[in-house]
């Protein structure tokens, strides 16, 4: 499908200090900066939704670096439980803005089958420029499926379902998880996002990568045999990658570069691959 709206999927480098946070690329950063590669208007209104485990602090830091950046129109919805979804749906309406934070997979609980999440899909999909934004575990809500930490899936919240959208990913045992259910999941592409980097998603396919850092893209579509497998390894030919770095472009619907970038590598595996 077609969307009008955009999407943006974050994973800052939230580690970093207060004093050090000028010059690094943390969550808020990252969004501000997408917010000027996109143009989106400094009056617009931004509603941050965040779960009730979140607390003041996290407000206040990133409510102090939207002011700087001159977005003053902010708003935050705190969702403690499901009954409280519906109560927010006329902010939601109003929004040019909605972010996901760095929430907890019970957001996708609370949000399922109701007319907020309704709304939310029908204007990415319908409006042009309404934007949707998620931050860290809230990016990787964003999906159809979300990775979690046994290695399993999860349901998201379907705004986009041609890629798993990983955030906490890591080489190691979370690289292998994130392979391994690609390849099971074969109309998925695999985004493995580094911190202090950005995906910016137009027309629901168009994903442009901002930022200092990388992001690992696996593509199993071309894999046709099933897995042969031996422990905890795993043998596939075909399998494809790409490392993207900040202006590359790539189409998620067939894993393909539009546009290369100097320092993108492509990793096209025509033999047989070992996943360890």
């Amino acid at each position: 499908m077609i969307s009008k709206g955009r999407l943006i999927i974050i994973r800052g480098n939230d580690k970093i200090t207060t004093e050090e946070s000028d010059c690094a690329l943390t969550s808020y950063h990252l969004l501000t900066k997408a917010f000027g590669l996109v143009s989106v208007q400094k009056d617009v209104r931004i509603e941050i939704i965040m779960t009730a485990n979140k607390g003041a602090g996290k407000k206040e830091k990133s409510s102090a670096i939207l002011e700087k950046q001159q977005y003053h129109n902010t708003g935050y919805i705190h969702i403690q439980k499901k009954q409280d979804v519906d109560d927010y749906y006329r902010r939601i309406l109003e929004a040019k803005v909605v972010v996901f934070d760095n929430n907890t997979p019970e957001i996708c609980a609370f949000l399922r089958n109701s007319a907020m999440l309704e709304l939310l899909r029908k204007r990415y999909h319908e409006e042009e420029n309404f934007t949707i934004v998620g931050i860290n575990a809230g990016a990787m809500n964003l999906s159809g499926l979300i990775l979690n930490d046994t290695g399993g899936t999860d349901a998201g919240l379907c705004f986009i379902n041609n890629c798993i959208i990983d955030t906490s990913f890591m080489h190691g045992a979370r690289f292998k998880s994130l392979v391994k259910t690609v390849i099971g999941r074969q109309e998925y592409l695999g985004l493995g996002i580094n911190e202090g980097t950005a995906l910016l998603v137009e027309k629901g396919y168009i994903a442009s990568c901002f930022g200092d850092n990388s992001i690992m893209v696996v593509n199993a579509k071309n894999v046709k045999n099933n897995p042969i497998t031996t422990g905890d390894s795993v043998y596939k030919r075909n399998l494809k990658g790409h490392i993207l770095t900040d202006g590359s472009v790539i189409s998620l619907l067939n894993g393909e570069l539009i546009k290369h970038h100097n320092n993108t590598y492509s990793l096209h595996f025509t033999n047989r691959n070992t996943i360890r």
